[in-house]
């Protein structure tokens, strides 16, 4: 289906989420024990980590995940872009169905 991809994404960015939300509570956190309370696998959390470090969520200590600084500025900012794409999938939505109406 022409969709299905989006639904991947979103479901991939539902678990950078659930991570950052569990590093916020229970920093430092390692990813075995992120793993353990989503009940995914390691290289999953390892991903997300990797993703949420690359844009300045959390930062790797040995103790394990930390939350980098304030992080309020980029949730907000994530929050917009989400504003955006749900816009952006309302008007697509009108022009596929222009097709059949």
């Amino acid at each position: 289906m022409l969709t299905d991809k989006v639904y991947t994404e979103l479901e991939l960015l539902s678990r950078h989420i659930k991570v950052l939300e569990i590093v916020k509570e229970k920093q430092p956190i390692g990813i075995v024990r992120i793993a353990q309370e989503l009940g995914v696998g390691e290289h999953e959390v390892r991903h997300s980590l990797g993703i949420l470090e690359e844009m300045g969520f959390i930062k790797p200590t040995p103790n394990g995940a930390i939350i980098k600084g304030n992080i309020k500025d980029n949730v907000l900012k994530t929050a917009e872009i989400l504003d955006d794409v749900s816009q952006t999938a309302k008007v697509l939505k009108k022009e596929l169905l222009r097709l059949v109406i």
